[in-house]
């Protein structure tokens, strides 16, 4: 049983445009959820969306891990969960590389977790939004 979501996508953005989409609380609001976001290690934070059925709406994240233009990592726990996410920005040619790990995916409930929440990075990512909002940082 696969444990992690793992996606890759390429932008001819720069790696400072890519970071502002993942760690501005308001243009990451815009293209994943609203949330309370703060680029500080330990930082307590919530991502808000629907309610569904065993899931109140509400994913509590804690920073793990900062390291500027380059990695990010935090807690993802939601409906049960008790997961990490891990994004990694890699320049490349005149772009950047991101890579997301979302690991930590255990047991029967999480697979079928797994695979929803897999469909929702690669829309996330591969929307028009993301790109769009990241290109528009200052």
């Amino acid at each position: 049983m696969k444990d992690s979501i793992v996606l890759e996508r390429e932008f001819n953005l720069p790696p400072e445009k890519i970071w502002h989409a993942l760690t501005d609380a308001e243009t990451l609001g815009r293209w994943l959820m609203p949330n309370t976001f703060r680029l500080e290690v330990g930082a307590e934070f919530t991502f808000s969306t629907k309610p569904a059925p065993g899931f109140d709406g509400v994913v509590r994240c804690k920073v793990l891990q900062i390291n500027p233009q380059r990695s990010l990592s935090y807690t993802w726990q939601g409906g049960g969960l008790d997961t990490v996410v891990e994004w990694t920005l890699e320049p490349k040619n005149s772009g950047t590389l991101l890579k997301l790990r979302h690991r930590g995916f255990r047991g029967f409930k999480a697979s079928l977790i797994r695979r929803i929440l897999e469909s929702g990075w690669k829309s996330m990512l591969s929307g028009e939004a993301f790109e769009r909002l990241a290109r528009e940082a200052k």
